[in-house]
């Protein structure tokens, strides 16, 4: 199942009960106002983890792959984080685009700034497609992504 993260503190599964998956996603992304939501994450935990209070369980051992925007609905960066080489690397999400190009941009998440490069700006119909793709393909972007490597060290 994947889960929904909210601010990085409110979770919940996604579900299409009330809509279809891919219009729940773009409801949500569509709520991001960088104030009180500022952030949506996705993120895929199996059912027979027991998610969220089985005896055992733990978040962190899932949680720490996922897709997620922060800032507004009218103005947000994607970030992926994935296991790659049994390493976790964390990228900027953006249409393609030259890495090497600088940063010009910015999105404000919760307050702060953060360099992005045009590429990487998105609205919430455009994040939609990322973040569908995402749900529907297991943990992928669309091939052609450019990811830009972030060093959070």
């Amino acid at each position: 199942m994947f889960i929904m993260t909210t601010n990085a503190e409110s979770s919940m599964p996604l579900i299409d009960s009330i809509r279809p998956f891919r219009d729940q996603i773009r409801f949500n992304l569509g709520q991001l106002d960088n104030d009180e939501d500022w952030s949506y994450q996705l993120w895929f935990v199996p059912d027979s983890a027991g998610w969220p209070d089985a005896p055992g369980y733990d978040d962190e051992d899932w949680n720490s792959r996922y897709l997620q925007a922060g800032g507004s609905a009218e103005r947000m960066s994607v970030e992926l984080q994935r296991v790659e080489d049994g390493e976790l690397r964390h990228y900027v999400v953006g249409r393609p685009h030259d890495l090497d190009e600088p940063l010009t941009e910015t999105v404000n998440v919760a307050g702060t700034d953060h360099a992005v490069h045009p590429a990487e700006v998105f609205d919430a119909d455009e994040a939609t497609d990322l973040f569908f793709h995402y749900f529907g393909d297991s943990g992928t972007v669309p091939d052609g992504s450019a990811l830009r490597l972030l060093d959070l060290s």
